[in-house]
């Protein structure tokens, strides 16, 4: 079913909201700002990034048996379940091999993962429905033993937020039912507060689990993956990365020169560094991710763009 909001509707519903707001600046200013800040704490808290749970690990057994990492994390842009009958919604990044086997980060509903950790029967069936994605999206086997490893993340926090963040989901809110209205929109919110006003501030209720049973086994909602959401891969840029030593033979610097034709300012580039890898991202244009050879310091990083050329520098020093 089509439910896109024709064009003059949607633009009516915005002057609506303008109007309302304004109305309340001046009628209510405290009721005004108490409704924006909430709004505000709530946009960043849900945009807030994936952050590592536990890690598992367990074993591809075809073609050829393998080690593999999954990376279980709690990300707010995932919903709970809506009910008992729901699926159990997640959001996976690619499956990648490493030197030392392959790795996916799958996350979760933070508030799904804190119930089972006060369950270990829970967590097991939790851990298994990951299992079950990973063979049905990559037509993988999975050896069903596996066991908690005794870090938390395999590779860097930065990796499996690349990860998952590159999947391209747009952004699910968990509805938060209220006693008088459990599914209003943001303008029926201002419409009723319009009406009877907010002499005192609103209760907000958590977000609550509404399982009262187990999650069911192969009951899966994949919000995003590679394979649903397929996009064409940007180009690696040509670049060189060049270990700097002193006259004693001691690697000091680590310099990245890449070479971004068609890019006219460094504010095009979007450019992370962590201690044992680098990103660079030029919107629709490259993308190149590196393992340094070494570990850097993260605090001194320096890059500049040479726009006669067409060359970024990137220069980290050495920890």
């Amino acid at each position: 079913m089509n439910t896109e909001i024709p064009p003059n509707q949607l633009l009516s519903q915005v002057n609506q909201f303008w109007s309302l707001l304004d109305d309340m600046a001046e009628s209510s200013p405290q009721s005004y700002q108490k409704f924006i800040q909430r709004h505000l704490e709530e946009g960043r808290e849900f945009m807030s990034p994936p952050d590592p749970h536990l890690c598992l690990q367990t074993k591809i057994l075809d073609p050829e048996e393998h080690m593999l990492f999954i990376n279980i994390c709690g990300w707010k842009r995932v919903p709970c379940p809506e009910s008992d009958g729901h699926p159990v919604p997640l959001i996976a990044g690619k499956l990648k091999d490493t030197s030392d086997g392959a790795v996916i980060s799958i996350a979760y509903s933070p508030e799904v993962l804190a119930k089972a950790d006060k369950d270990p029967t829970e967590q097991d069936q939790l851990i298994r429905l990951a299992m079950k994605y990973i063979e049905q999206h990559h037509k993988v086997p999975l050896c069903h033993s596996y066991r908690v490893a005794p870090f938390n993340l395999k590779g860097t926090i930065q990796q499996m937020r690349n990860a998952l963040q590159a999947t391209g989901v747009k952004p699910e809110k968990t509805k938060e039912k209220t006693q008088d209205d459990p599914d209003r929109s943001l303008l029926e919110q201002l419409k009723n507060m319009a009406v009877k006003g907010e002499d005192k501030e609103e209760p907000k209720k958590p977000l609550e689990i509404t399982n009262k049973t187990k999650p069911k086994v192969g009951l899966i909602e994949v919000i995003s993956s590679t394979e649903l959401n397929e996009e064409e891969p940007l180009p690696s840029p040509q670049h060189e990365l060049s270990v700097m030593k002193d006259n004693s033979g001691n690697p000091q610097t680590i310099i990245l020169m890449a070479q971004l034709q068609g890019v006219c300012s460094i504010s095009s580039c979007d450019l992370n560094v962590s201690k044992d890898d680098l990103m660079l991202e030029v919107p629709g244009k490259y993308r190149l991710h590196l393992d340094l050879p070494e570990l850097v310091n993260e605090e001194t990083v320096t890059a500049k763009y040479h726009k006669a050329n067409g060359t970024l520098t990137v220069t980290m020093t050495l920890l």
